[in-house]
């Protein structure tokens, strides 16, 4: 059996430097200029094979069979080198003169066996947990063809992509909205641990720019430790209802007062809007509502009806299936009321959806959707000092033939 070394692992993208200081506001912690992480040459990585020793971990190491014999009395009460298992990871980290000035024992996601010199020709072995290093990313993104498209050519892992369309998804419809030269521009966590990265963390700032119009988004956590995304001036930036209830899928037929019908070949009204999406494809809740009809419902096929907040009705129809919800029973924002599918009269699989206000149909792409409360008074004078810092850092990200618009 044999010990694979493998170098460790940097940051896959360049630390954009912090030039304001950043202090802590409402409960969140600090945004501090991320030191990079260890250069990755000062370690080496070695994954312990099925049957691997410790005393053959020192030969393939380079590191001794004096050596290892110290770290296994040095451990001895700490953590028995009995109990290392293989698929685990050993990094070696070297002094000038190439001797071990530290070496750690990877024992499970949040500890580490870490061995250090004790001066006296021999090693202190003690468990410690990993520390955790926040680094602050920043990445501006052109539209041309697509958002993931986009996201993927700036650097930003999935997971942020989908993030940014989350927050932004009350006022941009991103299925239909988009157009070449539209551009984004974001801030976000990354965490690292040991000099490895080990998880995304939050979108701390964002501003999106489509035909022309800014949409900007600061986080913000509350004294209570609620966090929220708002626009500069405070406004909440999640609305009461999404824009669209389907995740990035094509518009084939709009809101309309007269067209054609495509099966029954006569001019009717079509009073909602069509999203094309292969069949099983999760249907949104549009806001938070009570069901009020679920079943089959002639032409539309299995329908499910939300009322929200007295006023407004949304519909869902031709789904393949329904969610778990039933008539009755209430259901939040984002959750699955179905699936889509061609039940009903419908030519291919495909959501139709219905936007009511007092029972009168509204156009889903243009009707005005009421926001969500605004961040309390009592914490504007420390959101201002906050989303000041992070425009001022996010205005600071710019790429080529960027227009800044006006600000929302």
């Amino acid at each position: 059996m044999t010990l694979t070394p493998g170098g460790g692992l940097g940051a896959r993208t360049t630390t954009l430097p912090n030039p304001l200081a950043f202090t802590e506001v409402s409960g969140e912690k600090p945004v501090a200029a991320a030191a990079e992480p260890e250069p990755e040459w000062e370690w080496q990585s070695y994954e312990l094979q099925k049957g691997e020793t410790l005393s053959q971990l020192g030969e393939r190491a380079g590191i001794g069979a004096r050596t290892t014999w110290a770290l296994a009395k040095a451990s001895k009460e700490v953590y028995p080198v009995r109990r290392m298992r293989s698929g685990h990871s050993i990094r070696v980290r070297r002094d000038g003169r190439g001797k071990p000035a530290e070496i750690r024992y990877g024992i499970d996601a949040s500890r580490y066996l870490s061995w250090k010199p004790d001066g006296e020709g021999g090693f202190s072995a003690s468990v410690e947990k990993y520390p955790r290093t926040e680094l602050v990313r920043a990445a501006y993104g052109r539209i041309d063809t697509s958002l993931f498209e986009a996201g993927g050519a700036s650097g930003l892992p999935d997971r942020i992509t989908m993030e940014l369309a989350r927050i932004f998804g009350w006022d941009i419809d991103f299925a239909h909205d988009l157009r070449q030269g539209d551009w984004f521009r974001v801030l976000y966590k990354e965490y690292y641990r040991d000099g490895e990265k080990v998880a995304d963390g939050p979108i701390l700032a964002a501003e999106f720019v489509t035909q022309g119009e800014s949409h900007r988004a600061i986080r913000f956590t509350d004294a209570r430790g609620r966090t929220d995304y708002y626009s500069p001036d405070g406004r909440s930036v999640r609305k009461a209802f999404l824009r669209s209830p389907v995740k990035f899928t094509r518009i084939t037929s709009r809101f309309s007062r007269s067209r054609d019908h495509p099966i029954l070949k006569r001019r009717r009204a079509h009073k909602g809007v069509d999203y094309g999406a292969p069949t099983g494809t999760p249907i949104r809740a549009t806001g938070d509502g009570r069901v009020i009809f679920r079943g089959w419902k002639g032409g539309y096929g299995r329908v499910m009806m939300l009322r929200h907040a007295g006023r407004y009705t949304t519909v869902y129809a031709h789904m393949s299936r329904y969610g778990r919800y039933r008539k009755g029973q209430h259901i939040k924002q984002g959750q699955t009321v179905g699936y889509v599918g061609q039940s009903g009269l419908a030519t291919g699989p495909h959501l139709h959806y219905e936007f009511r206000v007092h029972g009168r149909h509204r156009n889903p792409l243009t009707v005005k959707l009421p926001d969500a409360e605004p961040l309390p008074k009592k914490y504007r004078d420390a959101f201002d000092s906050r989303q000041h810092h992070f425009t001022a850092w996010l205005e600071g990200i710019t790429g080529p033939e960027t227009r800044v618009a006006d600000a929302d």
